[in-house]
């Protein structure tokens, strides 16, 4: 039986499934195109690769979108699964960082550290 999971801060998955006393996670990705990527979250990389965690990862694509009604209507996908899904290094690429901005009150500028003071 699957229930829909808790949707609340900290869940990096998208569905619970539970039979018995078995549990497994669903994570849920779509696309207008081909089956090619997805982008995933740092959480639901970490998550899947736990191994306390038995993670399902479905894929829908090739998705049709009708933007004339009202409201949308989704049509016309294929859906790939795979079970008990853990994330290869080698299928993962960095698509962004995030740069924290050195404290320039505290001498955190130096050579190759850019900036410059903020004037007016």
């Amino acid at each position: 039986m699957c229930a829909r999971g808790t949707l609340s801060v900290g869940k990096p998955y998208d569905l619970r499934c539970t039979r018995g006393t078995e549990e497994r996670h669903v994570e849920v990705k779509g696309t207008t195109g081909a089956p090619t990527s997805v982008e995933l979250t740092i959480n639901e990389v970490l998550h899947a690769r736990d191994k306390d965690n038995t993670v399902d990862l479905y894929v829908v694509s090739d998705i049709k979108v009708d933007t004339q009604t009202d409201p949308y209507t989704a049509s016309g996908n294929k859906v790939t699964l795979f079970t008990d899904w853990e994330p290869a290094e080698e299928d993962l690429r960095p698509r962004k960082y995030e740069y924290r901005i050195p404290d320039a009150t505290a001498g955190a500028l130096g050579p190759g550290r850019g900036g410059s003071e903020p004037t007016g």
